[in-house]
């Protein structure tokens, strides 16, 4: 079936769903695949950038090869009325996953249902899925909901991605301004190695990696780019969201130059944002970090194992520039471990600007 057969078939038979049932909560089975396709159908009608959901051949196999890890809230009539998903996305480390696509049916939103479906991954999917080394998730900083969802479940707040979403992406929730998220991750199974300082961003590293009990031989990436060495990396233009991601895997002599491009296009592509994961398995880091400060980029947090082809590899951090003047929605930080990450973000997207020209930024007012 391919994606618009499948669309046409959930506009076809759509249905409200009857409020009030009782409840069960369980792991994906083949026979659900039409029930979350109606979920997503309901909340982003035919907007959501991949197929899986859709299709259900798509979203069967998925699951069975362990890409994604759905779990489902299943009314008393066998309907769908909520999922949530641990899958692979960004990082080039296949064993780290997103924690995501908390979806619920309108007709159950005011319930219970969205705690007791995380509750059910705390209980019985995070640190129990094989091949699964660690999770991460991205709670929106407009409202403390998800925010206090993690906490407590062995996530750890390390980033702050501001800007991050687009006002229409939650225009049904009154939003005003770009929003930001709390980048937060598990580790589970950690993989000691070595952790290379990326210049003056590398305090705010140790900072985060004090939080951590995770095993890493730390020091200074303040060692010379080899001169053949060439720059690896990967982008990905999100047109939507007006943000450009970029993946450095290899820092090279070339890395300026490369650079300049990836700006060059962002521009080009009008994009809003951009946020490049850095590399800190390699000694020279601190060279493409120096590079990046004076290109107006920022710090935006510390990301543990996000490189490895087959595995858990290097940990990364976040860098991050703003292409254009932006306004954002006010920041809402549930902890004070929370509200310091951010301060420091913050003041380091300050600097950009004060120091290196980069595009200027304001905050909404925080709502009552």
């Amino acid at each position: 079936m391919t994606r618009a057969e499948a669309l046409a078939r959930l506009k076809l038979s759509y249905a409200d769903l009857e409020p009030g049932q009782k409840l069960t909560y369980r792991v994906f089975r083949p026979e659900d695949a039409p029930g979350v396709g109606r979920l997503f159908f309901q909340v982003y009608g035919d907007e959501y950038p991949v197929d899986e959901p859709y299709v259900p051949e798509l979203l069967i196999e998925a699951n069975r090869a362990g890409r994604t890890r759905t779990v489902v809230v299943q009314a008393e009539d066998g309907s769908i009325v909520a999922q949530a998903a641990c899958f692979q996305s960004s990082p080039p480390n296949r064993r780290l996953y997103e924690y995501g696509q908390l979806l619920l049916d309108k007709s159950y939103r005011n319930t219970f249902a969205a705690a007791r479906l995380h509750q059910f991954f705390v209980k019985n999917m995070f640190g129990q899925m094989d091949g699964v080394d660690g999770t991460y998730g991205e709670a929106v900083c407009h409202h403390l909901a998800t925010q206090k969802m993690i906490k407590g479940s062995g996530f750890r707040e390390c980033g702050v991605e501001l800007g991050l979403m687009p006002e229409a992406a939650y225009a049904g929730e009154g939003v005003s301004g770009r929003a930001s998220c709390l980048y937060a991750q598990r580790v589970d199974q950690d993989q000691p190695g070595a952790l290379f300082l990326p210049g003056e961003w590398g305090g705010l590293v140790q900072g985060i990696l004090g939080r951590w009990p995770l095993s890493r031989q730390v020091a200074q990436g303040d060692a010379p780019v080899p001169v053949r060495a060439a720059t690896e990396l990967v982008a990905k233009h999100f047109a939507f969201a007006g943000v450009r991601r970029v993946t450095v895997r290899r820092i090279g002599a070339d890395f300026a130059e490369r650079l300049a491009g990836e700006l060059a296009a962002a521009t080009q592509g009008d994009a809003v944002l951009v946020q490049l994961f850095l590399c800190l398995g390699e000694a020279w880091t601190g060279h493409a970090a120096k590079l990046l400060r004076q290109a107006g980029f920022f710090f935006g947090g510390f990301m543990p194992q996000w490189f490895g082809e087959t595995g858990a590899g290097p940990d990364a951090i976040l860098a991050q520039r703003f292409m254009q003047p932006a306004t954002l929605a006010g920041l809402r930080l549930y902890t004070p471990e929370m509200e310091q990450l951010g301060v420091e973000v913050v003041a380091d997207m300050q600097r950009a600007h004060r120091e290196f020209g980069a595009p200027a930024v304001t905050f909404l007012p925080v709502p009552e």
